[in-house]
């Protein structure tokens, strides 16, 4: 790990001796665990990057760390000069090593950051390049400064010989000071190598300012050092935060979709405010888009509200919530937010130092803190819950507050500015470790759905077999309880019909009072109410007109040995979907017991049976030419024929009407087209 641990140091320009190693624990194991795979792609490509031996200048490359400086003092901000004559700048140059900085003074820089013309100070670094040889001279290949860091609140211009080479455009106090520089000395035709290399940091006076040591080479030579520089520096954090960003805002729509489980809600919080504290490692080489007060207010409280999201994430986690806690971090978090708005010190002029921009250097020592608290409570509840989860992230947690002192010794220039913030690579831990409990949790959720489909499944399935047995069981009992219906209607017909008439018979046979052609008669009418009821068991598809022609092959026989004659004037009718073996003798009887009174009392010649639609139902009606009867009379005494056909029809929801004077007997049956409820006894 140790070894890993240098080579990063020595791949970021950190000198090893600065680093404190001491302050990595046994902990940074979780480090290598982490980003064991950036690491290996990291040093995959700084491999890839570094030049060939064979392509490699004998005077190149240039490694400056030593220089000569020159302080001047001024007030406010000037734009560096175009080109540089033999007396500029001018005064007493001393020799420094290279890196080379001059701390913060917090509380002066705090007193003079918010004037129109704060008081400023420019400081010239002079780099003497020393003679080429003959080959070095000839070169066609151009050369390039590269300058690994530099900091100042303020403006750097950089100089070959007294011709302007190259000057920062940005905002004063966030202007991509984070940016490695790239810088081309002779790039253009007829350029020669400069002998002289003027670095010139204008800054805030109290501010502190810093250099790194100074490159200059070819492509090949210094050209992976530029491009490891930035990938590590500026274009890693840049795509882990965007990475991040994505990925909580696919947890967003999670969110947003089930509307349940809050996490998804606070790891997408996360992400957008790491997005935020981001920012600063690689904006600012062109100007924002707004001021550097509010980018700076940004910035820094964008720290204080990771640390309240990552505190609620972590009560997720160990699910050992506590308001008072909650509350605690949360009211200091919207504190420290309110007093470092930028316009603040606008409305209040006693607040002219509230300032998120020169207050940082005090406020992170208070974020240091902020984030111990809530990183030890959160492992500590972690650990009583035993959530492994929870413990990782705030083990980790804990870890990149080690790495945010360090970051803070070099915001106030106490190491080397050769190094590099590492607060970026901290947030790619949180970010990779995060991702890892929403995928586990994610995937937990899936597979919860898929076990409860399956036990779902399983379930339905056994509840299939269960209804498919009950149901068979059911159809059975209905078979078997449809013929045990069947068997009574039957029994009661032929009891009521066929029996009947049978035991009358006997009775009148017995007593010798019926002559051996009225029996025959008798026998003659069993003989069909036998046939109907055998008839009606047929299955006639709900069709009445196949049903009136069973009728008419039964009864016509009979008719036309009494001399009869039948008129069949039937029509098409609708289906009567109600009309089963149990309704449809309900209705033979009913026209059977209308032609055999026909037979009986009427002395007609001539039966006409019609059929017809009426009311929404269908009629079947049965006229003759005979003598005719009191309908009033006949029901007086009693009679049971039409007693009985009334019953019959109120049976199936039909109607039975008659109309008889001494033209002959009109009997009108109706029957409704769909299924209804049994009528009561109808009128006449």
């Amino acid at each position: 790990m140790k070894r890993v641990f240098k080579v990063w140091c020595r791949a970021l320009g950190i000198r090893h001796r600065d680093t404190q190693w001491q302050l990595f624990s046994d902990d940074c194991i979780l480090l290598a665990r982490v980003s064991r795979h950036a690491l290996l792609c990291i040093a995959l490509i700084g491999v890839g990057c570094q030049p060939s031996k064979a392509a490699t200048d004998p005077d190149f490359p240039l490694h400056f760390t030593a220089a000569e400086t020159l302080l001047v003092e001024g007030i406010g901000f000037s734009p560096p000069p175009y080109s540089l004559d033999s007396t500029q700048p001018s005064g007493e140059w001393t020799h420094v090593v290279l890196p080379h900085g001059v701390p913060q003074q917090v509380l002066r820089t705090v007193e003079t950051g918010n004037t129109l013309n704060p008081p400023t100070v420019v400081r010239w670094y002079r780099l003497q390049v020393p003679a080429l040889s003959e080959s070095s001279a000839s070169a066609t290949e151009p050369r390039y400064l590269y300058i690994p860091r530099w900091k100042a609140y303020g403006q750097i211009a950089v100089y070959g010989d007294s011709r302007l080479l190259y000057q920062s455009h940005s905002n004063l106090l966030w202007n991509g000071r984070n940016n490695p520089l790239w810088i081309a000395l002779d790039a253009t035709a007829g350029a020669v190598t400069p002998k002289t290399i003027t670095v010139r940091l204008q800054s805030l006076r109290y501010s502190g300012s810093a250099i790194s040591s100074i490159w200059l080479g070819d492509e090949q030579t210094i050209g992976w050092r530029f491009r490891m520089r930035n990938l590590l520096q500026t274009q890693l954090p840049f795509v882990s935060s965007a990475a991040f960003l994505i990925f909580g805002l696919f947890a967003l729509g999670v969110w947003a979709k089930r509307r349940e489980g809050s996490l998804y809600l606070i790891f997408f919080l996360i992400s957008a405010v790491a997005y935020l504290r981001t920012m600063h490692y690689y904006l600012g080489e062109h100007r924002l888009p707004i001021s550097d007060e509010w980018f700076g207010w940004l910035t820094l409280n964008s720290l204080f509200w990771l640390f309240a999201l990552a505190h609620s994430f972590l009560a997720h986690l160990h699910l050992r919530q506590k308001p008072w806690q909650t509350r605690v971090i949360v009211t200091t978090t919207a504190i420290i937010s309110f007093i470092t708005l930028p316009f603040l010190p606008k409305v209040l002029p006693w607040a002219t130092w509230l300032n998120a921009t020169f207050l940082g250097s005090m406020v992170y020592v208070f974020a240091i803190l902020m984030g111990i608290v809530v990183g030890g409570l959160g492992h500590y509840n972690s650990r009583l819950a035993n959530s492994r989860h929870g413990m990782v992230l705030s083990g980790w947690g804990l870890i990149t507050l080690l790495i945010g002192v360090y970051d803070w010794m070099q915001l106030n220039n106490h190491v080397s500015v050769e190094g590099s913030y590492l607060g970026s690579y901290g947030i790619v831990g949180i970010f990779l470790i995060s991702l890892q409990i929403m995928f586990q949790r994610f995937n937990g959720a899936v597979e919860d759905v898929k076990h409860a489909n399956t036990t779902l499944a399983e379930r339905l399935q056994a509840h299939e077999a269960e209804l498919t047995l009950t149901y068979s069981r059911l159809r059975e009992i209905a078979h078997l309880q449809t013929l045990s219906d069947e068997r009574q209607r039957l029994t009661q017909d032929m009891h009521d019909g066929l029996g009947s008439s049978l035991v009358s018979a006997l009775r009148v046979v017995e007593g010798g009072r019926m002559h051996e052609v009225e029996v025959a008669e008798v026998l003659k009418g069993c003989i069909d109410d036998l046939k109907l009821a055998i008839d009606s068991m047929e299955p006639v598809e709900a069709d009445l007109l196949l049903l009136l022609a069973t009728l008419r092959f039964r009864l016509g026989p009979r008719l036309a040995s009494a001399g009869i004659a039948l008129r069949w004037e039937v029509v098409d009718v609708p289906a009567l979907e109600w009309l089963d073996p149990r309704n449809a003798l309900h209705i033979l009887r009913i026209l059977q017991e209308a032609i055999t009174n026909i037979l009986k009392h009427t002395d007609a010649r001539e039966i006409r049976v019609t059929t017809g639609i009426e009311h929404g139902g269908v009629t079947v009606t049965i006229a003759d030419n005979g003598q005719g009867f009191s309908l009033e009379n006949a029901l007086k005494k009693g009679g049971k024929g039409l007693q009985n056909q009334q019953r019959r029809a109120q049976a199936i929801s039909g109607v039975v009407r008659w109309q008889s004077d001494h033209n002959g007997t009109l009997m009108t049956l109706w029957l409704p087209e769909k299924a209804l409820a049994p009528l009561p006894t109808a009128g006449h």
